[in-house]
């Protein structure tokens, strides 16, 4: 088994890749994985939209060789529209935190907020593949996951 510095300090080396979607980062004895998936704004009829979407798989590792993980979403939504003459404005935001498995595909007219590109804007989720990412690199460093009572 690779000692738990190691493992933190090669993490962010071995796993970030300009082909991957998510980032990985070290924070204190953890592995936090983040995932923007959704970083866009839409146009409606009679409005606008913008809707930041993420994911985030943190493991954070334990003294005896094993690791604890959950999963982190959230959402914001704010939009302006007008209806019969009447301007409205909303925001929405939700956070969530435990267990998760998520594939999504959206997509919409719109400008991606991140390259600020117009048209057809389309944002792809699958939490297994991060998961599974961070994961193997654990199994390959000699770590186990850590059952319900750790």
């Amino acid at each position: 088994m690779i000692e738990k510095e190691k493992v933190l300090s090669d993490a962010p080396k071995v796993l970030n890749s300009d082909n991957n979607p998510w980032k990985v980062a070290v924070e204190g004895d953890s592995i936090i994985g983040t995932w923007k998936w959704m970083d866009a704004r839409f146009f409606t009829e009679g409005g606008i939209s913008d809707e930041d979407k993420e994911f985030t798989f943190t493991v954070t590792l334990k003294d005896n060789g094993k690791w604890k993980e959950v999963d982190s979403t959230s959402s914001k939504t704010s939009s302006i529209r007008m209806h019969n003459g009447k301007l409205s404005f909303s925001k929405d935001i939700s956070f969530s935190k435990g267990k998760t498995y998520q594939k999504s595909i959206s997509f919409g007219i719109g400008q991606d907020k991140e390259s600020g590109k117009v048209g057809i804007v389309e944002s792809r989720l699958d939490t297994s593949i991060i998961k599974k990412s961070i994961r193997d690199y654990l199994k390959q460093c000699g770590w186990k996951k850590a059952g319900l009572f750790g």
